[in-house]
């Protein structure tokens, strides 16, 4: 049986996943933010994009794959972001490439105002 073997230069990319929680600003008040949860190597590949027009403005709309060594101990969700450079991917589906935690492929939505 052979083993899946990743090629390191396919994750050039340095990326860092955040997951939104609750934590309190300087008055007390508690607010939603998002945290660091793990920063790591990927690697990013665009799979299609769109420009559309909502409230009389010009969206668009670019979907990635992100590549990204699977992590023990680290539940990656749909409810956390991907945060690449100075731009931001939300996650859509989270899917461990051939059930062997390997691999995951985070299919995600950047939003570009």
């Amino acid at each position: 049986m052979k083993k899946y073997r990743i090629n390191p230069g396919e994750y050039r990319h340095i990326i860092t996943i955040q997951q939104k929680t609750k934590i309190q600003n300087d008055y007390g008040e508690e607010i939603e933010d998002w945290v660091d949860l793990v920063t790591t190597r990927a690697g990013i590949y665009p799979i299609s994009g769109k420009e559309f027009f909502a409230a009389e403005t010009v969206n668009s709309e670019v979907t990635h794959k992100v590549n990204m060594r699977y992590i023990p101990n680290k539940h990656i969700s749909p409810d956390m972001r991907v945060k690449f450079g100075d731009r931001y991917f939300h996650i859509e589906s989270v899917i461990n490439f051939q059930e062997k935690n390997v691999e995951l492929q985070l299919m995600c939505k950047e939003l570009v105002k």
